[in-house]
C-alpha cells in the first residue's frame, strides 16, 4: 500500500492592511480552522484522508516568481524561470507577458 498526497490549494484575497498586522496570525489559524480541521475525510468504503499540514504564502510579485496572467487575470507562475511555486496555474512569458497555461498560445510546452 501506497499513500496519496493530495493538495488543495485556496487563493483569498486580503487586504494589505490585515497582512501588516498582529491580527494576521489569528487569520491564518481560523483559515487552517475552517478549511481543514483534524478531521477524517471518508472517500469510499475502503479510503480516508486525514488533514496534516497547511502552508500559508503570500503571493509578492515583485519578490516571487508569479503574478496575474496579462490576458484573464488569473494567478499564474513562469514555470520557465527559477523557483516556480507549485499550486498555482503553470504559465510562461511570452513577448514580455505574463500568461497562464489557457492563455499561453496552444503551440506553447506549457498551454493546456
Amino acid at each position: 500500500m501506497k499513500t496519496v498526497l493530495f493538495t488543495v490549494c485556496y487563493l483569498i484575497e486580503v487586504e494589505e492592511e490585515l497582512l501588516a498586522s498582529r491580527e494576521f496570525e489569528c487569520f491564518d489559524n481560523l483559515i487552517s480552522e475552517k478549511l481543514s480541521g483534524n478531521r477524517r475525510k471518508k472517500i469510499d468504503e475502503t479510503h480516508s484522508a486525514k488533514w496534516k499540514n497547511s502552508f500559508l504564502t503570500v503571493l509578492d510579485p515583485d519578490d516571487m516568481n508569479c503574478g496575474k496572467c496579462n490576458n484573464c487575470g488569473g494567478w499564474t507562475t513562469d514555470m520557465e524561470n527559477e523557483s516556480p511555486i507549485h499550486g498555482l496555474s503553470n504559465g510562461a512569458t511570452v513577448e514580455g507577458l505574463l500568461l497562464c497555461d489557457e492563455c499561453l498560445p496552444k503551440d506553447h510546452r506549457w498551454a493546456f
